[in-house]
């Protein structure tokens, strides 16, 4: 055949059978007994026979592709996601394609793509409460799935969701804490447009102001989701004779930076001042970090939401799902029960 590419009409004359009875063999179709597709699909890979993926759509409607949205991802936890998701899909015979969620830049045009088809469905995973993405996904009927995040009251009704219970997760790093005896206890914490964020330092501060020690908003430092602004406000806060016991970094990413400042500062950890995270990442458990924090289970979350996605991509019309996964605390080297006595902190307030 020369340097022609080898068509699905080519594997059809050598097998003897028609065009779409090769379709449907390379499609895995039911209808066409197992032997022929076997011999087919052998037939072709010998062939080198690659099916044209522009006609497939044309025919199937679906352009076998599915777009995941992501933020930054020099923060751990979105890799994390999109790596099970990947793998999710791709057992699926989908491919993903990978885009980001920039204020500036291609956005218009990335929405006008997906709009015009270049997808069959999307999962969210960008922490922006603002992007114009989502409610554009939504009104133009895009199956859609968020993951790890939520959506204001508008959109709460008509998406699928898949979410970790961050309100519980910040009342059980507040209550883990009060046990151990600390009272002067520190945040470090995200952009409050960070829906996640936001919902985890609401629990925390509301379980300390329910066990009678409410944070000192001196005490609070907030910058970017990134281990700069737990270096930063660890730097800040654990100076001085009034220093914080512990400190509660709403990401592990944060976390990461606080240590660091803590090792600066020559503080022991956790003698002098214990660090507790949240997303309990891969690192988390190296003991170069020993880092205790809280899991939320972001694997299967990701696995979660692949389901559901895949579930409305085959025409599921159901009503939208919110799933809601536990969070655990999970105990390392990093925090411990506070070296200074109850009465004696009390007497320093």
């Amino acid at each position: 055949m020369g340097n022609r590419s080898v068509t699905s009409y080519d594997v059809a004359r050598r097998a003897g059978v028609s065009q779409s009875t090769v379709s449907r063999a390379l499609r895995d179709d039911p209808r066409v007994v197992e032997k022929t597709r076997l011999r087919i699909r052998a037939l072709a890979k010998e062939m080198g026979y690659v099916p044209h993926l522009t006609a497939r759509s044309l025919i199937t409607r679906k352009s076998s592709t599915i777009g995941i949205v992501s933020g930054d991802l020099h923060n751990p936890s979105y890799p994390t996601l999109v790596n099970t998701l990947q793998d999710c899909f791709a057992r699926n015979d989908y491919r993903v394609l990978l885009m980001s969620d920039r204020t500036e830049g291609s956005l218009e045009k990335d929405i006008l793509a997906l709009r015009g088809g270049l997808v069959d469905g999307v999962v969210f995973i960008s922490s922006r409460l603002d992007s114009p993405m989502v409610s554009e996904i939504i009104d133009w009927r895009i199956p859609l799935v968020i993951l790890n995040r939520d959506v204001d009251g508008r959109y709460a009704h008509r998406v699928d969701r898949v979410t970790s219970d961050n309100i519980g997760g910040g009342r059980l790093v507040a209550d883990h804490l009060v046990d151990m005896g600390h009272t002067r206890i520190a945040l470090i914490s995200g952009p409050l447009d960070n829906p996640s964020i936001r919902l985890r330092e609401k629990g925390f501060r509301d379980r300390l102001e329910e066990r009678g020690v409410p944070i000192d908003e001196g005490r609070v430092h907030r910058g970017a989701v990134d281990a700069a602004t737990g270096l930063a406000g660890g730097l800040m806060l654990l100076t001085g004779p009034d220093r914080p016991t512990a400190v509660f970094c709403a990401t592990d990413y944060i976390a990461y930076g606080t240590l660091d400042a803590a090792k600066r500062l020559d503080l022991d950890v956790p003698g002098e001042v214990s660090v507790v995270g949240y997303n309990d990442l891969q690192q988390s458990s190296w003991s170069i970090f020993d880092l205790t924090t809280v899991r939320q289970p972001l694997e299967d979350m990701a696995v979660a939401a692949a389901e559901l996605l895949l579930a409305r991509i085959d025409g599921d019309e159901g009503r939208p799902v919110h799933r809601n996964f536990d969070v655990e605390w999970i105990p390392r080297g990093s925090a411990a029960p506070c070296a200074v006595s109850f009465a004696q902190s009390v007497a320093d307030r």
